[in-house]
């Protein structure tokens, strides 16, 4: 009993680190007037901060064709682009 519950370790701890990557991860690097720090893993949504907030936000993106580049629009109508890195 001891081994299965062992090798029941085992097999669940691999489901969980296959299933903890993004999809599209990678390095990617953001783009917009004033910002001042950016984070983007190639989800869904990225967190953008621009100068005179005192913190970020997440915004939605929209990808392209090509799974390359993804682009949105901050609250305050600030447009932004995050480009995966070669």
């Amino acid at each position: 009993m001891k081994s299965l519950s062992i090798m029941a370790v085992v097999v669940l701890s691999a489901l969980v680190v296959g299933c903890a990557a993004t999809p599209g991860a990678g390095s990617w690097q953001c783009a917009a007037n004033g910002l001042v720090n950016a984070h983007y893993t190639g989800g869904a949504s990225a967190m953008i901060h621009l100068q005179g907030f005192s913190s970020g936000g997440q915004y939605p993106v929209k990808m392209n064709e090509q799974g390359t580049e993804a682009s949105g629009t901050t609250a305050n109508g600030t447009p932004f682009v995050c480009k995966k890195l070669p």
